[in-house]
């Protein structure tokens, strides 16, 4: 099989400067929450300077560790607050909110896959 230019570059090599800055600090909060750090202080860890992007990285961070512990890993809604050390509320509201985006998503895609003769 024929080599293509691309073979053995990595896989971040076509994204942004923002873009993988946004990755380490994503990875950084689920990492200090690995390690048993509560959510807010995983989140005060990750040392994201820019209020606007702080607070779109905390959400999606919040969402990804929420996805891994109630999706995949079966926890309860209470079990994923007691971890993270915050309000079981946030936890509903944040998980309601992904339900939603994933909704979102799924229309459009089937919207745009409709042809309107």
């Amino acid at each position: 099989m024929e080599e293509k230019w691309y073979d053995g570059l990595s896989d971040d090599t076509f994204h942004t400067e923002e873009d993988k800055k946004y990755k380490e600090a994503v990875e950084k909060i689920k990492n200090a929450v690995k390690s048993g750090m509560n959510f807010d202080d995983a989140c005060n860890s990750a040392d994201i300077e820019d209020a606007k992007k702080k607070s779109t990285i905390i959400d999606d961070a919040l969402k990804v560790l929420i996805a891994d512990m109630y999706f995949m890993q079966k926890m309860s809604t209470d079990k994923i607050a007691e971890i993270l050390k915050i309000p079981i509320e946030r936890i509903t509201s944040a998980r309601e909110s992904m339900l939603e985006e994933i909704k979102e998503t799924a229309v459009k895609t089937f919207r745009g896959g409709v042809h309107n003769n």
